[in-house]
């Protein structure tokens, strides 16, 4: 029996150019080993972290971006995570799209902006799930991993697997891998956390993309010479790490 792994994906998105950064997230899912079920990818990616450029390239879900994403799940064989400008009656969004061969399984929109992207989306209100043969996977946005209430709403949800799509800056490096740990921690589950490269709008990002086993160590993590790292995820793994870190059964008493 072939053990599920996932995935997570870094690169530098060229701003306002959905085509070309669509092709980039293809040629990175081509690199994957064929048991990889799900591979996550940086916040906004399609457009590049610019919210000068999300009026223009703001789209709906499903719409002519998420159809092209799910042209490329068919064409790889892997599901995508991918960060989005979601519009839908008017109000847009920072949203993670959650990608299959039959189209988008889920769509989550980011509950805490950071910064000036409060005056560019609106917040969203709900966690989302979708299931996987990896397991339950909640989906969160960057500085959501910032609040641990956030995660925890995935917990009770008995979630195997957070994935994080994020555009985090270099001048906070030591917090985007510390934090993701936690979240694992926190959630005796499967952090999957991908993040940019490069510099966008005058943002260097940290890249560090990193995979977090449900002990809160990093089983997996990009390098300099590596855009793409997988991981397995067995139900033993996460069955051991709940008994010794028996979080779930405590919040209930």
């Amino acid at each position: 029996m072939t053990v599920p792994r996932v995935a997570t994906c870094q690169f530098e998105p060229t701003v306002s150019r959905p085509d070309t950064n669509i092709e980039a997230i293809e040629e990175l899912a081509r690199k994957l080993p064929e048991s990889v079920e799900f591979a996550v990818f940086p916040e906004l990616c399609v457009v590049g972290y610019d919210l000068t450029a999300v009026p223009t390239h703001r789209t709906s879900v499903p719409g002519p971006i998420t159809d092209r994403l799910t042209d490329v799940v068919r064409d790889v064989g892997v599901d995508l995570v991918v960060g989005i400008p979601e519009v839908d009656t008017g109000t847009v969004y920072n949203s993670l799209v959650y990608v299959g061969e039959d189209g988008v399984l889920a769509t989550y929109r980011k509950r805490r902006l950071w910064g000036d992207e409060a005056n560019c989306f609106d917040a969203g209100t709900e966690p989302v799930t979708v299931d996987t043969p990896a397991g339950t996977v909640g989906l969160l946005l960057c500085y959501d991993l910032n609040f641990p209430e956030l995660s925890l709403t995935y917990a009770r949800d008995h979630c195997d697997v957070l994935a994080v799509s994020a555009a985090w800056r270099q001048s906070f490096e030591r917090d985007w891998r510390l934090l993701c740990r936690a979240r694992a921690l926190d959630g005796t589950c499967y952090v999957v956390g991908s993040n940019h490269v490069g510099t966008q709008a005058g943002r260097k990002h940290a890249g560090e993309s990193c995979i977090v086993g449900p002990r809160g160590d990093i089983v997996s993590k990009t390098t300099d010479g590596s855009a793409v790292v997988s991981a397995p995820v067995t139900p033993e793994s996460l069955t051991l790490a709940r008994e010794k870190n028996p979080v779930w059964n405590s919040r209930q008493c």
